[in-house]
């Protein structure tokens, strides 16, 4: 099949779909203009920079042992690319809005699909727009985290301790109500749409095994040989796959 016509049957089978659940993997927010520390590029970039890796940089260890330098990192890099909501994302707002999305699992950090107007997202690595002090367990948005961490270190109004965003570092536990909760929607699908992921992402690895539905599409631009597992491969940058979709499945659009 050509891509116009894979598109077309992927719309086909969202539109049949029961229970369509969402995987949406880290290509997509790097593909939005994010900065993903798992691609080789940007990790050699910032240990250049930093001299620390960004496994590194971007732990509980760290940040718990040099905060400064943890929040200059995550200031210039991390909060500087949020990304942007292209038409792609978009689609996942009005699919769910159309009632046939039911979630979205993923481990982006820049609530791109919250962004995009999606509800039921599961946030597994959680997002930078929640924030909290680790001792009294005040919330912060985003906004005061930033006006507060101006004049230095973002502390806590309150208690006077270091705010943390609300966000996986290394070397800490996953919310496990968060995976209890994905591991039950990827269940419950009939069709698994996987972007910006491969079957043997951590994303894919993780929740796939869950599935027990009948169809799995899968839009991504990296192939791996565990890709042909999927029902319906689409190959391509899936940002501008879903927009493509988006003829198909949106009137006027």
């Amino acid at each position: 099949m050509t891509r116009e016509e894979k598109l077309q049957r992927a719309s086909q089978i969202i539109k049949e779909s029961k229970y369509l659940v969402c995987l949406l993997g880290m290509r997509v927010s790097y593909q939005s203009g994010c900065t993903n520390i798992g691609e080789p590029e940007d990790a050699y970039d910032i240990e250049s920079r930093y001299g620390y890796s960004p496994e590194e940089l971007f732990s509980a260890a760290f940040y718990n042992t040099r905060p400064s330098q943890f929040y200059e990192f995550y200031k210039n890099e991390v909060l500087s690319k949020r990304g942007r909501i292209n038409e792609g994302l978009k689609l996942l707002g009005q699919l769910e809005e159309m009632g046939i999305l039911k979630s979205i699992g993923t481990r982006d950090i820049y609530s791109l699909p919250k962004r995009a107007g999606c509800k039921n997202v599961l946030e597994i690595h959680g997002s930078i727009y929640r924030n909290i002090c680790p001792r009294c367990r005040k919330k912060y948005p985003l906004k005061a985290l930033q006006e507060r961490e101006r004049s230095g270190l973002p502390y806590c109004e309150k208690c006077g301790s270091i705010i943390r965003p609300e966000i996986y570092l290394k070397g800490e536990m996953i919310d496990n109500r968060l995976l209890t909760k994905a591991v039950d929607e990827v269940s419950n699908a009939d069709v698994l749409l996987m972007l910006g992921c491969s079957m043997r992402s951590d994303l894919g690895s993780m929740f796939t095994k869950y599935f027990k539905g009948e169809k799995i599409i899968l839009m991504n631009d990296q192939d791996h040989f565990a890709d042909g597992k999927a029902d319906l491969v689409i190959d391509g940058q899936a940002m501008d796959l879903t927009k493509g979709l988006r003829t198909y499945m949106v009137p006027d659009s």
